[in-house]
């Protein structure tokens, strides 16, 4: 299942471009949490962030937001939703995060991941092919895999692993059509032989040159 963090966050109130900019120079990045009843402004501390998850920002994550009050800590389930970054540097600019119920489903993709050394290219010489490499899935949020592993160690050469081949993990659905392919062995490739045709147009191609040559003599 995915990995759950305690990721930090405070109410923001700084909006605007120049703002916005002071924050980021606080070493803080500016977020939002979008939910059913709409969205909150936030503040999370640019360390923090990283080290919640590791660089790692493609991996399913959930996250158990505190969200700082001056009362009280409120907790939230979220996950996020969507990472920017500078283009140049790759500093994060801006996190949107996505409110979660314990009960309700979700929709999103994760990674498939092939396990093994398939025999059709260990012996076969053929090549591995992946034509996708996530799946669509629903699932509530504590159900949520890391990724799908897919064991093709006994793949042969033009064999294939189609969505409908592998078993969800429990609590989740497939939302791909099962005749999608997921993993396939193509045949090694080959150099072709000269046809006869071929073969024969340099010899012509020598006679007529040597014929010419013999002519301006």
């Amino acid at each position: 299942m995915a990995r759950t963090v305690l990721l930090k966050a405070q109410r923001r109130s700084a909006v605007g471009r120049h703002q916005v900019r002071r924050l980021r120079a606080q070493g803080k990045i500016p977020a939002v949490l979008y939910g059913r009843k709409g969205h909150v402004a936030l503040e999370i501390g640019a360390l923090e962030l990283v080290e919640a998850f590791h660089g790692r920002g493609t991996e399913k994550v959930l996250i158990d937001l505190q969200v700082e009050a001056a009362e009280k800590a409120e907790h939230k389930l979220a996950f996020l939703q969507d990472v920017q970054a500078h283009p140049l540097t790759d500093r994060i600019l801006h996190v949107d995060l996505h409110e979660l119920s314990a009960d309700e489903k979700i929709h999103t993709e994760v990674e498939v991941r092939a396990v093994g050394d398939p025999v059709g290219v260990r012996t076969g010489g053929g090549l591995l092919q992946a034509p996708i490499r996530h799946l669509r899935i629903s699932c509530l949020p504590h159900d949520l895999p890391e990724s799908i592993a897919v064991d093709v160690e006994a793949m042969g050469v033009g064999e294939s692993i189609h969505v409908g081949d592998v078993s969800p993990p429990a609590g989740v659905e497939f939302l791909n059509a099962k005749d999608q392919v997921l993993f396939t062995i193509t045949a090694p490739q080959t150099e072709e032989a000269p046809s006869a045709q071929e073969a024969k147009e340099p010899e012509l191609v020598r006679a007529r040159k040597e014929a010419e040559e013999g002519a301006k003599e």
